[in-house]
């Protein structure tokens, strides 16, 4: 038998007891919100996805056959619903990463404080300010990698190499061989380490990309907007954990996996817990018990 963490909780819940299941929810929520924004670079998106997904596990819970651990069942509806679903914006625009390289190299600003926050002195108050636009670029700018991979790939990479997650595990949440997933996570490390490495400097000091030149360009443009109103959020209910950004290191070249799994472990703006509860109301009742 499967040596599953969660089986009690999954037995509670498909007994009947409500608070059993709103535990697993609050469990796999940012679990699930972190595979999906890291796959689909929006915020919006990744909350939007979250909740679907959310959805479709407490609806399918019944049909868990415990033949795997039940995060990796859940993952697997994670990655069926990511991959499948519709394409974002940014994805319509058939992003590859050669268009990303020609983008990075063409919009790199060298950053200047007192222009960006004309109303401060640049003493300690706006040091912590800047130090935040540089990880949220960071974050954006990483992520936004990553929609150079084709789905497949993307899901193989964020799987085995960011989550780190065996080549079985992996396959069986993916729903292909072993081999078919070590050859899709092959060829996407391939893919991600040339590039970051030729082109990041997360990755190596004097790469043509420095975060802090990326901030006026991403301010502006809005590529950061979303993450800096979600950590906004955490901040005022007080679940935003400090974690400064990556910072260069001339003395070492870091792999690329190392810059993903840097990031902050981001949450969804606000407890997705009552919009399932309306969702669900009539097929699956959450009421206090």
């Amino acid at each position: 038998m499967i040596d599953d963490p969660h089986l009690l909780l999954l037995e509670s819940s498909l007994a009947g007891k409500t608070n059993a299941l709103e535990e697993l929810i609050q469990i796999f929520q940012p679990k699930v919100f972190s595979l999906a924004l890291k796959f689909l670079w929006n915020p919006e998106d990744a909350e939007d996805a979250t909740q679907e997904i959310l959805v479709k596990v407490i609806t399918n819970l019944g049909s868990f056959r415990k033949e795997s651990k039940l995060s990796t069942w859940i993952y697997r509806i994670a990655s069926n619903h990511l991959i499948n679903v519709q394409k974002s914006k940014m994805e319509r625009r058939k992003v590859h990463l050669r268009a990303v390289r020609e983008e990075l190299h063409r919009t790199q600003v060298p950053f200047n404080p007192s222009s960006y926050f004309p109303t401060q002195t640049l003493e300690e108050d706006t040091s912590p300010k800047v130090s935040e636009l540089v990880l949220h670029v960071q974050v954006a700018c990483t992520y936004a990698m990553l929609q150079g991979l084709t789905r497949p790939y993307r899901m193989a990479y964020l799987l085995g190499e960011v989550f780190q997650t065996s080549s079985e595990e992996g396959a069986s949440v993916m729903g292909v061989r072993p081999e078919t997933f070590r050859q899709r996570l092959s060829r996407s490390r391939k893919q991600m380490e040339a590039f970051l490495g030729k082109e990041c400097s997360l990755t190596k000091a004097d790469n043509p990309c420095q975060c802090t030149n990326r901030i006026t360009y991403a301010t502006r443009a809005g590529r950061i907007k979303s993450y800096l109103k979600l950590s906004e959020q955490m901040k005022s209910d007080g679940r935003w954990k400090e974690i400064k950004p990556m910072m260069v290191n001339t003395s070492k070249i870091r792999k690329a996996a190392e810059v993903f799994r840097n990031h902050p472990e981001y949450l969804p703006k606000k407890n997705q817990l009552e919009n399932i509860r309306t969702l669900l109301h009539n097929s699956f009742p959450l009421t206090t018990r």
